[in-house]
């Protein structure tokens, strides 16, 4: 979005269009993580923040449908010259990459809505629309123009898997960092332990996936996508800091029961969702360019 606005003539469809690919990710994204914390830790959390959790699942579930239904409305747009009604590029547009993305996307968002309201009687079904979303990434953007394709595809999912971990997993932190006490306690320390080898996963596959797409420090240097590659990496950095932060003093003062722990370790993990959407931002950034550069 800010990479086209910043553009000698920006185009208010193509920022608009910039916006709703960012919103897309955010909760489709979301959608997944939420899903994944619960299969993982629901059994850990208090009631009520299950019910909350499932609430906005469920939200992130709409909103990713409306989302990513407007976003490819505004391909259409685009590709008509402003006539979102055109039926003959719509026709087009479903069968294309970001037609197959979207359809994909909203399968899985569906399963994993469904799977949301039926509970821990639908595993099944919510993994299935997990890895649905992560998946349909991989039928748009640059991993289709590049080799080796199966290579860039699985780290594409795995990256995206772990993304989407970390993500869907702030909100239900907060809720429990806010409530307190040993139960509390086990559960941040029991996603912290799996947190590590996510995070490493992350790493793992983001590093593939930066080094078969640049290939070289010129890239990364002189393209939009190499910057907003380099304000990415920064941002994870600052991700991981507040991780260890959370490790290693917050996580060990709650689990002492310390006064105002609780509320410590919420308000920090508040200001790393914000850099978690940043982090978004600029890979909905990355997509909007090319490693080769516009030339």
């Amino acid at each position: 979005m800010i990479l086209e606005v910043l553009r000698p003539e920006p185009e208010l469809l193509r920022a608009t269009a910039a916006a709703l690919r960012i919103a897309y990710y955010v909760a489709s994204l979301g959608a997944a993580g939420l899903a994944i914390f619960s299969l993982g830790f629901g059994s850990l959390q208090d009631s009520r923040d299950v019910a909350t959790c499932r609430q906005m699942t469920l939200g992130m579930v709409v909103i990713g449908l409306a989302a990513s239904g407007a976003w490819l409305a505004s391909q259409v747009a685009l590709a008509s010259d402003g006539d979102v009604f055109d039926t003959e590029i719509w026709g087009v547009m479903l069968t294309s990459r970001p037609g197959i993305s979207v359809l994909l996307t909203w399968a899985g968002l569906l399963a994993i809505g469904i799977a949301t309201l039926i509970g821990r009687g639908a595993v099944i079904l919510g993994a299935v629309g997990i890895v649905a979303v992560a998946g349909s990434f991989t039928a748009v953007g640059h991993t289709t123009q590049h080799q080796p394709r199966a290579l860039l595809a699985t780290a594409l999912i795995l990256h995206l898997l772990a993304v989407s971990f970390w993500a869907g997993s702030l909100w239900p932190l907060v809720l429990a960092s806010r409530r307190g006490g040993p139960t509390a306690a086990r559960l941040v320390e029991g996603w912290a332990r799996a947190a590590v080898w996510i995070v490493g996963a992350l790493l793992l596959a983001g590093s593939i996936l930066a080094w078969l797409l640049v290939g070289s420090l010129e890239v990364l240097a002189t393209t939009a996508y190499g910057w907003a590659l380099m304000i990415k990496v920064a941002l994870v950095g600052v991700l991981l800091g507040f991780a260890a932060w959370h490790k290693f003093r917050l996580t060990s003062a709650l689990a002492a029961d310390a006064p105002g722990s609780g509320a410590r370790l919420a308000a920090s993990i508040g200001w790393e969702t914000v850099v978690m959407i940043l982090v978004l931002w600029a890979v909905a950034e990355m997509t909007s360019t090319s490693p080769q550069g516009e030339g």
